[in-house]
């Protein structure tokens, strides 16, 4: 999984916790996996979870504006 890269955005298992089957922006790539944020329309601000590499797939796609941590 070391292609996966800043700006990547990658999908939820579907299984897993409240985030099941969400696309996620990629901000970390780290040892076990990575950090990233889903973003909810009309809410301020975004949702930050941690993945282990087992926990989502690479969905091909990339953001073309990334937002910074609030």
């Amino acid at each position: 999984m070391n292609d996966i890269a800043i700006g990547d955005i990658v999908q939820v298992h579907p299984d897993k916790e409240m985030f099941g089957a969400c696309m996620v922006v990629v901000t970390e790539v780290k040892s076990w996996g990575i950090q990233g944020y889903v973003q909810s329309a009309g809410v301020p601000g975004q949702q930050y979870i941690r993945l282990n590499f087992d926990d989502f797939e690479f969905t091909g796609g990339k953001t073309i504006w990334i937002r910074e941590q609030e």
